[in-house]
């Protein structure tokens, strides 16, 4: 994974996983330059553990989906884009082969399927697509339009792959399913088997979304449903390399009903065209547009049309309602509380009984659902109840006001308090092992020493693991303060951080007059 130059131009080149999993195997002196491959995968906290480890002097990161599961902006990471190729593009200058696309309905109803985010329930999912009918439609797509053609068809699991693959075996086709519970030597043999040998359909679930590309594919099954752009991306981009007598890769998007939050990503919405013909290009250079138009305004089927059972003429509008593209540019009730001098109970309390008003409201679930705001309509609403804006600026004025007017039904802000400002780094850091050392050590000393603890219910009182200390840090004191945006936790390296806002212009001062604070609130709770 590293490679070593002059000793001032040391290079370490990798994932950004295995960069992060193994940061411990490099002396951080010695990179100038970080080369980050699938440099989509990270998050932003991952990033902050590498660039803050190397320090480097420059970072390239690559990747051919630069779109992030979590919604976060690569830019603000990377900050600079050296080059952009989009999938469009490339296509239009023959970089990749151009697409063509038929939707195949099939009538199975996801549209109460569960959400988290991006992401299918894959519990609720798996339900509805283990159906007969479902799978009978797959299968007779294959052997009645595309049969003896190289495809790859990607299913909802491993389970869903196997049970396709049977089907096909059935059916005298030579298909396999692959999965990354496979040993590597069984899938290495059937993947070369695809490519260069007898093997005609290979049945996959997320094991060749990247990191493996078949020139020789002609067509793409997409019958595993998913609302993340990047892995419909992935997915799409397996069989778009050019091979020997390849003019296009054949798509087919199989389209279950959904509702209007719940619709999965197909070709049509990834790349907002509204107008669907059969077996038409989705993507290709101009002039070749060009000509399948004036065939077809000429009343004549381009050549590709004759094989495949479908009318030219039929088409359809399709509907490109996107709620994550609609959201762009909205604050979310989190930021919405992390905006404004109030609490989340108060904003809740509003919402429920319809002071506030969202603009859009995502159904996650049954009983859940995210709201989202217009940007203006945040500003309007604090004006509206008198809410100050939190602001860069104000925040370290809002955090020490907060610290000051401490409320508290527990001991535990106090004692969390003292524990980041005794233990944090010059980066406003604590490891949260560390938090947990404080905690136990403060209760427990209190109770040796015949003290008061805290109330009957308290953890503190009886046997207890570091784990439900930690869960109490996180979930009592802290998220006070994480609602404020005053604090966060990262998830990466388990450490809690200061907001850098406060961090910056918190003077030695203010951190001492904060711990003497702290001591005299708890000398309030506790009586003493």
């Amino acid at each position: 994974m590293a490679e070593q130059k002059e000793k001032d131009a040391y290079v370490v080149c990798g994932s950004v996983q295995s960069i992060s999993q193994n940061i411990e195997e490099f002396d951080p002196d010695e990179f100038g330059y970080i080369i980050i491959d699938e440099a989509h995968h990270g998050t932003a906290n991952t990033y902050r553990k590498i660039l803050s480890y190397f320090k480097p002097d420059f970072t390239l990161g690559l990747t051919a989906t630069p779109y992030r599961t979590d919604g976060e902006d690569l830019l603000e990471i990377f900050q600079n884009i050296a080059h952009k190729l989009d999938l469009k593009t490339a296509v239009e200058i023959g970089v990749l082969v151009p697409i063509r696309c038929i939707r195949v309905k099939t009538n199975i109803d996801i549209s109460d399927v569960r959400i988290n985010g991006i992401k299918y329930n894959s519990q609720d999912l798996e339900s509805k697509l283990f159906i007969p009918e479902r799978n009978n439609i797959i299968v007779n797509t294959y052997l009645e339009l595309v049969k003896d053609k190289k495809t790859v068809i990607f299913c909802a699991s491993v389970k869903h792959a196997k049970l396709i693959a049977d089907m096909l075996s059935e059916r005298n086709v030579n298909a396999e399913a692959v999965s990354g519970s496979m040993k590597n030597t069984e899938r290495k043999r059937i993947l070369n088997h695809y490519e260069n040998g007898d093997i005609n359909v290979l049945c996959a679930c997320d094991l060749l979304n990247e990191g493996w590309d078949s020139p020789n594919t002609e067509v793409l099954f997409m019958a595993r449903p998913t609302m993340s752009k990047t892995l419909y991306t992935q997915q799409l981009g397996r069989g778009m390399r050019w091979s020997k007598g390849k003019e296009y890769l054949m798509v087919f998007d199989f389209i279950d009903n959904a509702n209007l939050f719940n619709v999965p990503y197909s070709l049509h919405r990834l790349f907002n065209i509204r107008e669907y013909r059969p077996g038409e290009y989705v993507l290709a250079p101009e002039n070749k547009r060009e000509l399948e138009k004036d065939l077809i305004a000429r009343g004549e089927k381009p050549l590709v049309y004759l094989d495949f059972p479908v009318d030219v003429k039929d088409y359809e509008i399709v509907e490109l309602f996107n709620w994550q593209e609609e959201v762009k540019g909205m604050i979310s009730q989190m930021e919405f509380v992390r905006m404004v001098d109030v609490q989340s109970e108060t904003i809740d309390r509003y919402i429920r009984e319809s002071k506030i008003i969202p603009d859009l409201e995502i159904p996650m679930g049954q009983n859940r659902t995210f709201k989202y705001f217009k940007k203006e309509k945040v500003y309007a609403y604090a004006e509206k109840f008198g809410w100050e804006l939190i602001t860069p600026a104000n925040m370290k004025d809002k955090f020490m006001d907060m610290v000051e007017r401490m409320d508290m039904s527990y001991s535990y802000k106090p004692v969390l308090l003292k524990g980041i400002f005794e233990h944090m780094d010059n980066k406003g850091r604590v490891r949260l092992e560390d938090l947990v050392d404080y905690f136990i050590d403060y209760y427990e000393t209190r109770r040796e020493q015949g003290l008061v603890v805290e109330k009957r219910q308290c953890l503190y009182l009886r046997d207890y693991t570091r784990k439900e200390v930690e869960r109490n840090i996180l979930s009592n004191p802290f998220k006070r303060f994480e609602d404020m945006n005053f604090m966060r936790k990262s998830k990466d390296l388990e450490y809690i951080e200061l907001n850098r806002q406060i961090l910056k212009r918190l003077q030695d001062v203010e951190i001492e007059s904060i711990k003497v604070h702290c001591d005299r609130k708890l000398k309030e709770y506790y009586g003493e």
